[in-house]
């Protein structure tokens, strides 16, 4: 926060827009005083610069009316306050987070004003404390409440909705799309006797640190390829820049941070469908804790029915056999097919394992429900196929299609990389609002990348699965079939 005159292109810009406004909107709030003394005025102001923030920022004009006229009242007391009160007044609602803004004396038609404006925020502020006051007569009203999320909707500051996280996802990722761009055009533009050198992270990313390497920018065809890159497998040869790659990818784990705030301890994703499938395609990125990514796969395995191998086959093998337990002993529709599927992943022992506890519970039955026949009937091909291929329920000729590419199932099942590059696109396409059969070839792509190292961990997983399980009787079934797209 600061007090002055000065400002950048930007902020001039919004001033002659907030001077020759006639009324307010998303970025633009006008005051026609401000009562420091007042506690109902201070929660107001703060829920619109929070608003304002979480929606890309703006400004709020005192000493206008409702159609920006200036209305000649004195706006000393404004003037007067100390920006740090401001901030303080922000956090003791809010928390210490990052709300910045600047205080800037305008003229109107001959009279002073004072401008707030009020930056944009890169994850959004999520109020920690109710802003109730006192009205009178022994009543309160509650500006915001606690574990809220504002935004603007048009002139108005009010509870935020999917809609408007996943706007704040993506404007601050086009931000941070072009400092990446620019970063690249840098070392495009570099002399061919330029030397980059990749810089290990600070913070340990789930899958492990990059490999330091330093490589050189020259014409020669025969040199290594550059490459930017955060993943250690291919970090050989490859040029690593930390800084650029961390700043593209802050905003997904700032959303998995939001969210977690929202949840309170709920093992949900309460962004929404659209925006998880939006940080799966991302996945490779999250530098979160363990309990984080446990989240996001119980999310995934659970709460969606969606892509969330890659979760599965970083976690430790108790966090997995916790979300499987849940599974087990709830087998409704669509996850248990995700069960199903996983058995037959995990490979023969879990497998039977599994097939047994429900041979116990519906052999005898005279209606067991169809998942029970469909996985017994899975077990077997899974004896002379290709698990990934009786998991995705797909030949060797089948065709994956993603918007204008088409590859061939036993392709994508050479080069797992390729099919974890395209699952990424499907992602993507899912969150732009995809027909619902995309969210089906997303999880098929997901078996296909990430089957082959969730197979690696079979044994530990079984065995921890089972331990987790003992002897807990298989839950009553949701007889529905798998036709979840």
């Amino acid at each position: 926060m600061r007090k002055g005159p000065k400002a950048d292109i930007a902020v001039v810009d919004i001033f002659q827009r907030a001077l020759s406004a006639k009324r307010e909107s998303k970025y633009i709030e006008f005051k026609s005083t401000f009562d420091p003394s007042s506690a109902g005025e201070w929660c107001e102001l703060i829920k619109d610069i929070v608003s304002i923030a979480n929606s890309g920022g703006g400004i709020i004009l005192f000493g206008v009316d409702s159609e920006g006229s200036p209305t000649g009242d004195s706006i000393k007391e404004i003037s007067d306050i100390d920006p740090a009160e401001i901030g303080n007044k922000i956090a003791k609602y809010t928390g210490p987070v990052d709300v910045e803004f600047t205080i800037h004396e305008l003229n109107k038609q001959s009279h002073s004003l004072i401008a707030f404006v009020v930056r944009s925020v890169s994850v959004p502020v999520v109020f920690q404390k109710p802003g109730t006051y006192d009205i009178g007569e022994g009543k309160q009203k509650t500006a915001f409440s606690k574990g809220t999320v504002y935004f603007r909707h048009g002139a108005k500051s009010e509870p935020g909705t999917s809609e408007d996280i996943r706007q704040s996802i993506e404007r601050h990722l086009d931000l941070v799309r072009k400092s990446w761009l620019k970063g690249v055009r840098k070392v495009v533009e570099a002399p061919s006797d330029t030397q980059f050198v990749a810089v290990r992270a600070l913070a340990k990313p789930l899958a492990g640190n990059v490999f330091d390497s330093v490589v050189r920018v020259v014409n020669d065809p025969n040199a290594t390829p550059v490459r930017l890159t955060r993943d250690r497998s291919q970090a050989t040869g490859s040029f690593v820049h930390e800084e650029v790659s961390e700043a593209i990818f802050d905003e997904i784990n700032n959303v998995i941070d939001a969210n977690r705030v929202l949840g309170k301890g709920q093992q949900r994703f309460l962004l929404g469908q659209p925006i998880y499938y939006r940080v799966y395609a991302e996945r490779q990125h999250v530098t979160q804790t363990e309990t984080n990514v446990a989240l996001l796969f119980h999310s995934g395995a659970i709460q969606f029915y969606a892509p969330s191998l890659f979760w599965l086959q970083a976690l430790p093998k108790e966090h997995v056999a916790e979300i499987f337990l849940e599974i087990y002993l709830n087998p409704v529709s669509p996850n248990i097919h995700f069960l199903i599927k996983s058995a037959i992943i995990l490979g023969e022992e879990f497998s039977d394992w599994l097939f047994n506890k429900w041979h116990l519970k519906w052999a005898n039955h005279p209606q067991p429900p169809s998942f029970y026949w469909r996985f017994k009937e899975m077990i077997g091909r899974a004896k002379t196929e290709d698990m990934r291929l009786v998991a995705t329920k797909t030949s060797p000729t089948s065709l994956i299609i993603v918007g204008d590419e088409s590859v061939t199932v036993s392709t994508l099942m050479d080069k797992p990389e390729r099919a974890a590059a395209l699952l990424s696109r499907a992602c993507m396409r899912v969150f732009e609002g995809a027909k619902a059969e995309m969210r089906s070839i997303a999880r098929q792509l997901d078996f296909i990348s990430y089957g082959a190292a969730v197979r690696e961990r079979g044994s530990e997983l079984t065995e921890a699965i089972i331990r987790t399980v003992g002897d807990q009787v298989a839950g009553a079934a949701n007889e529905v079939d798998d036709k979840t797209p």
